[in-house]
């Protein structure tokens, strides 16, 4: 017997929200490509630019 994989997002520790943003074509076509290479998903790099922005500008 075969062993199947489980498929879909893994579950996270803490909940999320969701929300919706814009972004110019040439911005989201750089995001995808760096998802291609990472093999993380756009959602990944724009969290990990948030945090660190809010790290840099907390007061």
């Amino acid at each position: 017997m075969s062993e199947t994989t489980k498929r879909g997002r893994p579950k996270v520790k803490d909940k999320m929200e969701q929300i919706t943003i814009k972004l110019p074509p040439k911005m989201l076509e750089e995001l995808k490509k760096m998802s291609e290479r990472s093999y993380n998903p756009i959602s990944f790099h724009i969290r990990q630019a948030i945090a660190e922005y809010l790290d840099k500008n907390n007061d």
